[in-house]
């Protein structure tokens, strides 16, 4: 059903919680290793890998910003980042939609002071609607109502939030045509690595969000 919280039990069972930061980007339009370019990562670094393989530690370089990157559905890229905050930045999304293309934004930096953070569409480097996690009428962006085709039957405000992160998952999946799943999350993707010295000055243009 739309408002179980099976998405949210997926991430669990994977390691991803709320005391673990979540940052995902599902990204339209592009390969990986693009996706990977306007993020900023060495691609000299590029390691298929598994999920395990990250969070044990096995391709953490401490202070480099690490994704995860790999085919969602047709025409989309899903990535995952497990240290740094290239993908919760606005320059990032800039980068990933220039050019007409999509994302969609959903992630947790700082859950316990945070909580989940607002659901961003962006497109073209526009964002057309921030949809507030928890409260679905709370909405922002040139085109606050652009995914309501996608919103029947889910639960934003949900009993709990694994419920409304749930739901927030669920109106990904429904605008990619995958959602996320068991095989997606024990396939094998690319890792790649943002260098730290990369990245100085920048997160000062940090958007943010939340």
């Amino acid at each position: 059903m739309d408002v179980d919280k099976d998405l949210w039990n997926l991430l669990v069972a994977h390691g991803i919680d709320y005391d673990t930061p979540f940052r995902g980007i599902w990204c339209e339009g592009l390969d990986a290793d693009e996706v990977a370019r306007r993020l900023g990562a060495d691609l000299s670094t590029a390691r298929p890998c598994g999920w395990r393989e990250i969070v044990t530690g096995s391709y953490f370089e401490h202070g480099d910003g690490v994704i995860w990157v790999g085919p969602q559905a047709p025409g989309w890229v899903q990535v995952i980042q497990l240290d740094g905050n290239d993908a919760w930045r606005w320059q990032s999304w800039v980068e990933l939609t220039r050019d007409g293309g999509r994302l969609l934004y959903l992630g947790w930096p700082l859950y316990e002071l945070e909580g989940v953070e607002d659901l961003e569409y962006v497109v073209n480097g526009e964002v057309v609607t921030t949809l507030v996690v928890g409260d679905p009428d709370e909405r922002d962006g040139s085109d606050p109502n652009a995914l309501d085709d996608f919103l029947d039957g889910l639960d934003f405000e949900g009993d709990t939030a694994a419920a409304e992160v749930t739901s927030a998952l669920r109106l990904i999946g429904r605008v990619t045509g995958r959602e996320l799943d068991e095989e997606w999350l024990n396939g094998r993707h690319t890792r790649y690595i943002i260098p730290a010295d990369a990245r100085r000055g920048e997160e000062a243009q940090d958007h943010g969000v939340g």
